[in-house]
């Protein structure tokens, strides 16, 4: 099963506990979604960040979204030398969504924790509620790049962004951090048993400064 390969391998990152603190990664889905929007609220603190993004359609529908991200004491010390969201701004982030609350309540994973069923429920009603999913990298203003969550896969957002090559190599060649992520999700087995994926993942590896090993 595609969701519980992720998962697997983001066992070494993610953190077991309370649902309600940082998240299990069996708990979102392996493929990305774009949201474009302007921030309408940011709120820093722990467990987790919250970025607030309000779509809007051409029809003039509007949609909010919940971008979750790191906690304030890993915002804290990575803002100096990298942007942080700010209120008015318009971003593009790769999201993950949760899967839905019946799926992870089958998951034997992830049974044993607190009953997930209503409180994920609960924060995605549509219409004014907002839609929470983590947000893995945000496209900035300017456009540059930014790691926000740990959860997701790289790669998939890599597939599905519009620039698929400079921006993104030089993302990964200038921050340590995003490049020892990206070696390790080429391990991950929704990688290697994706031959499409694993194709593209090599392609970009070789074309890096320093390739992972």
């Amino acid at each position: 099963m595609r969701t519980g390969a992720w998962a697997a391998g983001l066992a070494a990152l993610a953190c077991a506990g309370s649902v309600r603190a940082h998240h299990s990664g069996y708990m979102y889905q392996t493929t990305p979604i774009w949201i474009s929007g302007t921030v309408i609220r940011l709120e820093l603190k722990n467990p987790h960040s919250i970025v607030t993004l309000e779509d809007r359609s051409q029809d003039g529908q509007v949609r909010l979204w919940a971008v979750e991200g790191p906690p304030q004491t890993e915002v804290d010390r990575t803002s100096v030398d990298e942007p942080v969201p700010k209120v008015g701004g318009t971003i593009k982030v790769c999201a993950f969504p949760y899967r839905s609350a019946e799926e992870i309540a089958r998951d034997e994973r992830i049974r044993g924790g607190p009953d997930v069923s209503t409180w994920l429920s609960s924060r995605t009603i549509e219409g004014s509620s907002p839609r929470f999913v983590a947000g893995h990298v945000i496209l900035m203003p300017g456009g540059e790049m930014k790691l926000w969550e740990i959860h997701g896969i790289m790669s998939e957002c890599m597939r599905g962004a519009d620039d698929k090559r400079q921006g993104w190599l030089d993302f990964l060649n200038a921050n340590p951090r995003v490049r020892d992520l990206w070696c390790g999700q080429r391990r991950y087995e929704v990688v290697q048993s994706n031959a499409s994926l694993r194709e593209f993942v090599e392609e970009i590896n070789s074309s890096l400064a320093a390739p992972c090993k």
